[in-house]
């Protein structure tokens, strides 16, 4: 066994172009998504609920941010973490099983 592969280097293949290649897992977009949801959720939340008063900013920010940190995990964070192949540049997720 190689000692400069890791138990997160994965051999891919393109499922564009079949081209061969070494992919370091990483999962620091999902991660940074997750937290700037969450931040931009709370601030949006505490926004709507000014309208309420006092009560209705802190009854705004936890919802916001809890769908803020949903939708910035799964929807904007993964994106950064997909494998690009170096052969023709298709972004693509990586199967389950790996």
């Amino acid at each position: 066994m190689r000692e400069d592969l890791d138990l997160n280097t994965v051999n891919i293949h393109c499922p564009s172009c079949g081209y061969k290649f070494l992919h370091k897992k990483n999962n620091s977009g999902e991660i940074k998504g997750g937290l700037g949801g969450v931040a931009a959720g709370a601030i949006i939340g505490a926004k709507f609920g000014i309208a309420g008063g006092p009560l209705g900013a802190i009854a705004g920010t936890i919802p916001g941010a809890i769908l803020g940190g949903i939708f910035g995990k799964d929807y904007i964070g993964k994106k950064f973490d997909r494998p690009m192949c170096p052969s023709c540049g298709t972004k693509f997720m990586l199967p389950k099983n790996i």
